[in-house]
């Protein structure tokens, strides 16, 4: 696609996931960005609260679109902001402006990303065209536009082509993701995932588990780095950033229903406050059902 509106959209993530980066190790270093600005919508506040860095990121990106005039609706987990003219915007961002909130808040230097996917409308639908993510702590920057996945070391400047790994099934090479560093979110996912937990132990003991999902997870599964990302009342503000890498990896990201049905889950921006009871990411369709099938069998 080129198109100067979309150039515009494509020039500003760009540019903001690369500034982002740079400050957020500066704000780090001056103690700044851990005050607590309020809840986040649809989240209790021992689960997450939007913090200083939240609101920086968040308004970065905006700067960015606007210096470079995009037309565009910023949705967020944090707010929804009409950037570039009245009407309706040709794109849509989903963003997660920084991911990680959580861990800096309390000091821990692990897992600091920033990632987004941008929407186009089309009459009334609205197809991921390109994601981009920033992984700030190993300093590398993912994008994804039709097919092509890259992964750009940032200190280097060298670029890699990526794309997901195609496994059918549980291996012991397996690495699943979640989202396992609050005692709520543990606790539930222990408690469904006890057939799937069974079996890594005792047919796949060299699977492991990735504990520190989220929005972050979509990059990793396109590179191949994770084969799954399973999770239990999944906050849609932590899927719809990542969807553009899901949509050029060729993956699918599944609702899945209490016997194991997958529904291809469907991005759909008035419900962005809710919640997915249950969440399959997947490298292959058949990895999900095996997945599926292992977590309902216990």
């Amino acid at each position: 696609m080129t198109n100067p509106a979309f150039d515009a959209s494509r020039s500003a993530t760009d540019g903001y996931l690369r500034q982002l980066a740079e400050e957020v190790p500066r704000l780090r270093n001056e103690g700044q960005g851990r005050d607590v600005l309020g809840p986040v919508a649809g989240r209790s506040e021992s689960e997450d609260v939007e913090i200083g860095l939240d609101r920086f990121s968040e308004d970065l990106l905006q700067q960015w679109l606007e210096r470079s005039g995009a037309n565009v609706d910023l949705y967020s987990e944090h707010s929804r902001r009409r950037i570039g003219g009245s009407g309706p915007a040709p794109f849509l961002i989903t963003c997660d402006p920084f991911d990680g909130s959580g861990h800096f808040m309390r000091g821990l230097p692990a897992e600091w990303w920033g990632v987004l996917t941008v929407w186009e409308r089309t009459g009334g639908d609205l197809t991921p065209v390109m994601a981009g993510a920033v992984d700030i702590n190993r300093r590398e920057l993912y994008k994804a536009e039709g097919s092509a996945i890259t992964v750009e070391a940032l200190d280097t400047g060298e670029v890699s082509e990526v794309r997901p790994s195609q496994a059918q099934s549980l291996s012991n090479d397996s690495i699943i993701a979640a989202y396992l560093m609050s005692p709520q979110y543990i606790r539930l996912w222990t408690s469904r995932s006890a057939g799937l937990l069974e079996t890594m132990e005792r047919e796949f003991p060299e699977a492991r588990l990735w504990a520190d999902g989220g929005a972050c997870s979509y990059p990793w599964l396109a590179r191949g780095l994770t084969h799954a990302y399973v999770m239990y009342d999944e906050p849609r503000t932590e899927i719809d950033p990542g969807l553009g890498f899901a949509s050029a990896g060729g993956f699918a990201v599944y609702c899945v229903s209490p016997d194991g049905d997958l529904k291809p889950y469907r991005f759909e921006p008035e419900r962005s406050a809710e919640r997915v009871p249950w969440l399959i990411a997947a490298c292959t369709q058949a990895l999900a059902r095996d997945i599926a099938r292992l977590v309902t069998s216990g």
